[in-house]
């Protein structure tokens, strides 16, 4: 099997196999995010500001700059976001110790009861993968770990944001 691989026609198989597999990745990318958007404008929320609240920290507070990191958002777009999650109470913004021009975010309680919502209502939707029986689930979950550990990203098979 592995011989495929080296041979022209193997090669080309393969590469097509690839932009097909690509391919209906990008249309379920595209299904999970309308769902989750969908997901969040139920608890008025834009999507950025779900993905914010699921990232924050409920042991402490982060840096903006950490923040748009975590989410791949440019820092300058974030400060908006998080000024609508300030004024709905759902985060604080307390100075740096050490560099009071530094801003770090922190989950309030009425934050922590929101995203608590906004996370069971997500995880007990299965939305465009509810078609899928465990079997396939399972088998899907694993195809991702090894893709993903064959990148050297982490496998866990818990969202490290869990609430």
């Amino acid at each position: 099997m592995g011989d495929q691989h080296t041979r022209p026609a193997g090669a080309a198989d393969h590469l097509r196999l690839v932009q097909e597999v690509v391919w209906l990745w990008v249309q379920m990318q595209s299904r999970l995010q309308e769902h989750f958007a969908a997901l969040a404008a139920e608890h008025s929320l834009s999507a950025i500001q779900a993905k914010i609240l699921i990232q924050l920290d409920r042991n402490g507070p982060v840096t903006m700059r950490a923040l748009a990191a975590q989410l791949q958002y440019d820092p300058s777009n974030l400060t908006s976001v998080i000024d609508r999650l300030e004024a709905l109470g759902a985060v604080e913004r307390h100075p740096d110790a050490r560099d009071r021009r530094v801003k770090r975010i922190v989950l309030t309680a009425t934050g922590d009861k929101l995203r608590a919502a906004f996370w069971q209502r997500l995880t007990s939707d299965a939305g465009p993968l509810g078609a899928l029986g465990a079997e396939e689930l399972t088998q899907l979950r694993s195809l991702l770990q090894l893709a993903l550990a064959d990148q050297g990203e982490e496998t866990g098979s818990r969202p490290r944001s869990q609430v």
